[in-house]
Formats: C-alpha cells, sequence, structure tokens
C-alpha cells in the first residue's frame, strides 16, 4: 500500500516547517544555547569587544558546549582565561565568572553597576519579616 500526500497535506506541511524559527536567531537573548553559540561566534569573527559582557554571562549557563565555547572566544579576544574552566564545577566556576565580570567593569566594557544574571546561583531572598 502507498501513502500519497495530497498537494493540499503538502503545502501545509511545507508551511508548518517554514515557520519554526531558525537556530541562529535571538543572538544573547535568546534562551537558546545554539542561538547563543552562534552570537559568540560572530562576535569572535567580528572582533566585537562590546559583545564581551554578553559572553561572560554565557560561563553560568548549564550548557557545557555554550560554557566551552564562551570562555574560548573569551581567550581569542583577551588573551586570558582568568582562571576559568568550562568543565570545573559549579563554585568553582562561579568564581571565575566574577573574576570575568570585574574584568569587564575594569576594562569600562560594562558599567560598575551593571546587573549580572548568574544561572549558577539563584540570587539570595530576603528573610520574611515576622
Amino acid at each position: 500500500m502507498r501513502c500519497t500526500l495530497g498537494p493540499l497535506a503538502l503545502l501545509a506541511l511545507v508551511a508548518a516547517l517554514g515557520c519554526a524559527p531558525s537556530a541562529t536567531e535571538g543572538g544573547f537573548a535568546s534562551p537558546a544555547p545554539g542561538a547563543r553559540i552562534y552570537a559568540i561566534e560572530d562576535a569572535v569573527k567580528f572582533n566585537q569587544r562590546s559583545q564581551i559582557p554578553n559572553i561572560v554571562e554565557c560561563l553560568c549557563s548549564d550548557d557545557d558546549l555554550l560554557r566551552y565555547m564562551a570562555i574560548g572566544a573569551l581567550q581569542r579576544m583577551t588573551g586570558q582565561d582568568l582562571g576559568y574552566q568550562f568543565d570545573d564545577p559549579d563554585p568553582l566556576r562561579f568564581v571565575a565568572y566574577k573574576r570575568w565580570q570585574q574584568w569587564t567593569i575594569d576594562e569600562k566594557l560594562a558599567p560598575p553597576q551593571r546587573e549580572y544574571a548568574s544561572t549558577i546561583y539563584p540570587p539570595a531572598r530576603t528573610r520574611p519579616q515576622w
């Protein structure tokens, strides 16, 4: 038995596939690690030092490949790693991430008051007043 799609079904299938977002869209603002990896590659390719704070944020990702790409980009763009290893345990990575944060401030790539969003540790909650 042979199964064939009618012209209308085929058109609907093609339209549905065309509506999916591209893995490269969204840049650093995308929640998709693939989009952030493309943004990192572009930042390195075009030497966009203004994107270094966004690359630093990627050091806190849960995605190993994204962290690997981020530290590789930072090494190529700055010539240093500040002791960050993408496969270190969370506490060690967090300490190195804080060094990178301070580096971006010292290099005037990020303002001193910039809020960084670490995904390794959630922000501390205030204690309830009983």
